[in-house]
């Protein structure tokens, strides 16, 4: 080869992969690939170095000489592979990487991307997608896959994934690269899949997200058993709080910043004696309390969420001989935090009396409604029907607001609201535990449309905000208007 002409750098080399047209690019089977499953070897359930077949969506494992993936394409005749952490495609056995705009694609759903012009446009720009399959689908508002009794998962994971600081910011990876936390991560790789545009299937499997929560909860939430949305909502944010490495500071990690609150509990305590009762009122005088025999505390504690106390059902049946389900406001049970009431408990030959005070409102306000109650002989749940308004929730007249500023803003709408439905007929005696019988859904907003949408797993139908009060509430997360 003769030497450039002088002033000219000499011609650089041309890489393999440029100078390969791969001939197999049209093997690849679109409708076949899912990227939601956990990433292992279909053959030898590796975890480490694993390749998705491009042409039968298997996962195997490697890409060498005696490997699974190499056998399966002389086997086989599958030719091309796509490494499931680097995004890289290969072509088996030739072993030699495959660049074309044509696989782009593959890639966008492999790994979901969001830039910050994107994520902006989220919440002002409700357009609808399709998958291979020719169906359509409204990004964030895709459904989630029953894994057997995950069903209080889904709920949950799309409720947070509708509030938007906390979405917005697992949505990036950048923000949190530099935690190792696999809970984290799956965390926020579920996320982008519901928000992402680029699915090949207009649902989404939360498969990955449902076995590192199985090992990160030592089995307390796993397949196969249901649990209390509330006990997942609480173990899931607190986790993550610390894995973020959040520490007991306010506004430490993202999940304290969006939803802490602070509360004031004073209590009222004393030992008594069930059988002999003291129905003396107490004075809200320090005096008058210790002459009496009680012992106060004060106490000032954060809350990611607040619990609601919901009224039992009437013991007395209609004229048809039916259950009286009453119907009830919220406010109603918002008297709890008013400043005023007392809340009386006993526990261990101690009385107790407690008055709560909120002190500082989140920007995203959270209501958990106990309606579960187990003893040593029932299960039950209440149902009664607390009515949640939609829009304008003003708690300036209903909480001693102490401490707070005057000038900040105490009116809130509603952004996600979950509640749990039991079959119809289902045994009354209490023979039948109502969290392993019963199911979960979800209603959700589209903000820019301020249309609702009801998601139960993988049914996804509009409904009217006037439908939503009538359900049995379970969890409801209200947006402050100048968060």
């Amino acid at each position: 080869m003769s030497a450039p002409p002088p002033g000219l750098a000499p011609p650089a080399k041309r890489s393999r992969t440029n100078e390969v047209q791969c001939p197999y690019l049209d093997t690849i089977n679109r409708h076949l690939l899912d990227f939601d499953f956990e990433k292992v070897c279909s053959q030898s359930l590796s975890t480490q170095n694993v390749y998705s077949c491009l042409v039968c969506g298997k996962f195997f494992q490697g890409r060498g000489p005696k490997t699974h993936a190499y056998t399966h394409a002389t086997l086989c005749g599958h030719h091309m592979f796509a490494h499931l952490d680097t995004c890289k495609i290969y072509c088996l056995p030739d072993n030699y990487e495959v660049v074309d705009s044509s696989l782009d694609d593959v890639i966008r759903c492999l790994r979901p991307s969001f830039t910050p012009e994107r994520i902006e446009q989220l919440d002002k720009v409700a357009t609808l997608a399709r998958d291979v399959h020719g169906v359509a689908y409204l990004p964030g508002f895709c459904g989630l896959n029953n894994l057997k009794k995950t069903d209080y998962i889904n709920v949950v994971v799309h409720q947070l994934a509708h509030v938007r600081p906390l979405r917005d910011f697992f949505l990036d990876p950048r923000n949190y690269k530099d935690r190792p936390s696999p809970l984290v991560r799956e965390f926020g790789a579920l996320l982008r899949k519901i928000w992402s545009r680029d699915n090949f299937k207009s649902v989404v499997s939360p498969h990955e997200l449902v076995q590192e929560v199985t090992r990160a909860s030592k089995l307390r939430f796993k397949i196969g058993t249901s649990a209390d949305a509330a006990d997942f909502l609480g173990w899931l944010l607190n986790q993550l709080h610390r894995d973020l490495g959040g520490t007991k500071r306010p506004g430490s990690s993202i999940i304290h910043d969006v939803f802490q609150g602070s509360i004031r509990v004073e209590t009222l305590s004393r030992k008594t004696h069930l059988t002999k009762r003291d129905d003396a009122d107490v004075d809200a005088t320090a005096t008058s309390a210790e002459s009496a025999g009680w012992k106060r505390d004060e106490k000032d504690l954060n809350f990611l969420y607040l619990t609601l106390d919901v009224p039992p059902t009437p013991l007395f049946k209609d004229t048809q001989g039916g259950n009286i389900v009453p119907q009830i406001p919220l406010f109603d049970v918002l008297t709890k935090y008013n400043g005023v009431r007392l809340t009386d408990t006993v526990r261990a030959g101690v009385q107790s009396r407690r008055r709560y005070v909120i002190t500082k409102l989140p920007k995203f306000l959270v209501f958990h409604f106990a309606r579960f109650s187990k003893n040593n002989f029932t299960a039950e749940k209440n149902p009664t029907i607390v009515h949640i308004p939609v829009k304008d929730l003003e708690l300036k007249d209903q909480f001693a607001l102490e401490g707070i500023a005057s000038q900040e803003a105490t009116k809130y709408d509603l952004l996600a609201n979950a509640c749990h439905d039991l079959p119809a007929g289902l045994d009354k005696d209490g023979r039948k535990e109502p969290l392993q019988h019963g199911t979960y859904r979800v209603h959700v907003k589209q903000q820019s449309s301020d249309q609702w949408y009801e998601i139960q797993d993988l049914h996804v139908s509009e409904t009217m905000p006037q439908l939503i009060g009538l359900s049995e509430s379970l969890l409801t997360i209200y947006q402050r208007r100048d968060a």
